[in-house]
Formats: structure tokens, sequence, C-alpha cells
């Protein structure tokens, strides 16, 4: 009885070796596997880089096509070399700004969306490994995971209307409602218009 459980323990013993070893084999092809597909920073740089370029590409059109249209209003409403012409340019490069920023914190999450379900796929590989102890069928799941990996394209769409134009008439209508405010209030004080920046006097009756 003792030879026959001693002779149990070390088939058992040698079982679990066995195991391990298959477990450590197919660990070491998914992470080949994983490491062949190039999963670098420079992989997940050349990602961003392609999404922020399409988007930079389109925010630049339309910006261009909205300096020339500021141009043309304004000419237009004969506000060219006005405080309207220094609104409408500060709105639209402060648009254009706004816009930039969410286009690097929108690739910024995409990089790390792609980032985290690569590692997730790696995963996936190792749990098939640890629940068929089977390295053929383990690594056969982690190719096909990089290869989709290695497919995944950044977001290259349009991006439709980036900017809200201002309406010029309206800068111009506002403005001069100020001036008159300013021109015409009475009491007899000096008053500062904040927008021409120098005092005007206003005298009242009496």
């Amino acid at each position: 009885m003792l030879q026959f459980e001693m002779q149990q323990a070390a088939e058992a013993k040698q079982r679990e070796a066995e195991r391990k070893a298959r477990l450590e084999e197919g660990k070491t092809q998914i992470d080949q596997i994983f490491a062949g597909g190039g999963f670098d920073q420079a992989f997940y740089d050349k990602y961003k880089n392609a999404e922020l370029s399409n988007a930079q590409q389109q925010l630049d059109a339309q910006y261009d096509k909205g300096v020339l249209k500021n141009r043309y209003d304004l000419a237009r409403a004969g506000l060219s070399r006005s405080s309207a012409a220094n609104t409408a340019k500060a709105d639209l490069a402060a648009q254009k700004s706004f816009q930039e920023t969410g286009f690097q914190t929108a690739a910024d999450q995409n990089v790390a969306a792609l980032k985290s379900g690569i590692q997730g796929q790696q995963q996936s590989a190792y749990n098939q490994l640890y629940g068929t102890e089977d390295p053929a069928l383990a690594a056969n799941v982690a190719t096909s995971s990089v290869k989709q990996s290695m497919a995944a394209t950044p977001n290259l769409q349009p991006l439709g209307e980036l900017f809200k134009p201002l309406v010029i008439g309206s800068i111009s209508a506002g403005q001069n409602l100020l001036d008159n405010y300013y021109a015409n209030s009475g009491g007899g004080l000096s008053t500062t218009n904040p927008r021409q920046g120098r005092p005007v006097q206003v005298t009242g009756e009496g």
C-alpha cells in the first residue's frame, strides 16, 4: 500500500510538472505572437497621428473659409477696421483652439481604448490557455486577435461643420447700442466707454 501511494504521488507530481510546462509553453507562444504584432509606442503614435492629421486638415480648411467669410461680411458692413473685426477674429481663433483641444482628447481616448482592447485580447488568449491547457489552441486565438488588431484603423470620417460663425450685423448693432448708451447718458457724469477706452463727457439739462 505504501509503495502504491508513493507511485501515485510520483505520477501526480509528473502530471503537474507536465501541466506547468504546457502552460509555460503556451504563454511564451502568446507573448511572442503579440510582440510580433508590433504593438509598440510607434504603432500607437501612428494611429493617433493619422486621426489628428485628418481632423486638423478639415479644421484648417473650415477655418480658412471662416476667415474669408468674416472678411467679406465685415467689409460689406463697413467694419473692416473696427473692433467688431477684432471680435470676429478672436472668436474664430477661440473656436479653432477649442476644437483642437477636443481632437487631442478624443485621439488620446481612442488610442487608450485600442491599447486596452489589445491587452484584453492577450488576456483572453491566456484564459483560453489556462482553461484548455492546449498551447496550440491558445496560439491560434492569439494569432487571430493580433491580425484583427493590426488591421485597426483610426477615425477618418468627415467631421461636419466645426465652426459657428458670428453674425457680423449683430456685432455692429450691439456696439452701436452701447455707443448710444454712453453718448446719451444724462446727469452730467463723466463716463468711460469700455469699447473705446476714453472718457465721454455727458451734460444734462439744468
